[in-house]
């Protein structure tokens, strides 16, 4: 079975490490089997560094300790036996591999996200939306798509919710906003342009943002106020944006019910009225 890959994750992340992070991460990933039998002392000497630096590494990681980057070493090593279908897309895959290496690399990301995606950070933004005025919501190219999924959903418990492919109309509408609203973008990488322009003309205004990305460091996770993580995924034959999106839906999906849930029974009703209002259309 897939599970979060610890090891894909540093992979991944090597270059954007400190120095002395990357010591850290270098000697895990060429000693993994005999960093499960190590204790943070042992390591901080085995790569000469500190104490202090493995629990950074650990924590850039979106793991909150040595133990339990310990205990997700321990269990990849365990399931290597799933090695060949935990490989890259290749043009000369056959339909069956083709099939069931989209669904390990879309199972696997959504491991890795629920180990990365914090709970304080999803019941603030929880919160926030269920508490906003107005809601905007803004993607760009695949991250419109689970932008229009969110719209929908809202829609369906008659929460105000405003959402535009084009930028300047996205622009015009949040001229308008006030402290009261939210304003919720969805970014894979956290670096196009038109999303940093979003949330650059939010800030100005003093409206609270909520930003779901990948865990990277970006310039849109620097200007939001609230961000949920989602896993970082490779991006063979464009796989990592069809894994990231299968990965942010299904926290949409999550905060949707959570709201829900804060706004309490009343809002089942309203879902059975949108339903049977568009049941009726079919007939």
């Amino acid at each position: 079975m897939t599970s979060f890959s610890v090891i894909k994750q540093i992979e991944r992340q090597l270059d954007r490490f400190t120095d002395a992070e990357k010591i850290v991460a270098t000697f895990v990933l060429e000693n993994a089997e005999r960093v499960t039998q190590m204790s943070t002392k042992e390591l901080a000497t085995a790569c000469s560094g500190s104490e202090a630096s493995v629990i950074r590494f650990c924590k850039r990681l979106g793991i909150q300790s040595f133990k339990i980057l310990k205990i997700e070493l321990a269990k990849e090593i365990s399931a290597r036996s799933d090695a060949v279908l935990d490989m890259p897309l290749q043009f000369h895959d056959d339909t069956n591999t083709v099939i069931q290496k989209v669904m390990m690399n879309t199972m696997q990301a959504l491991q890795n996200t629920q180990k990365i995606l914090t709970v304080s950070s999803f019941n603030e933004a929880v919160e926030a939306l269920s508490g906003a005025e107005r809601v905007y919501l803004y993607g760009v190219v695949g991250s419109a798509i689970v932008a229009q999924d969110f719209k929908q959903k809202l829609l369906r418990i008659n929460m105000p919710v405003y959402q535009s492919e084009d930028n300047h109309l996205q622009m015009m509408m949040l001229a308008n906003t006030t402290k009261a609203d939210v304003v919720f973008v969805i970014s894979t990488s956290g670096k196009t342009k038109e999303v940093i322009d979003v949330l650059t003309l939010a800030k100005e205004r003093g409206v609270r943002t909520i930003l779901l990305t990948q865990h990277a460091p970006s310039p849109a996770r620097r200007l939001a106020d609230i961000v949920l993580t989602m896993s970082e995924e490779e991006q063979n034959l464009r796989i990592g944006t069809m894994t990231a999106r299968i990965a942010q839906l299904a926290i949409i999906d999550a905060l949707f019910i959570s709201i829900c849930s804060k706004k309490g029974q009343g809002v089942y009703e309203q879902i059975i009225n949108t339903h049977e209002a568009i049941q009726n259309r079919k007939s």
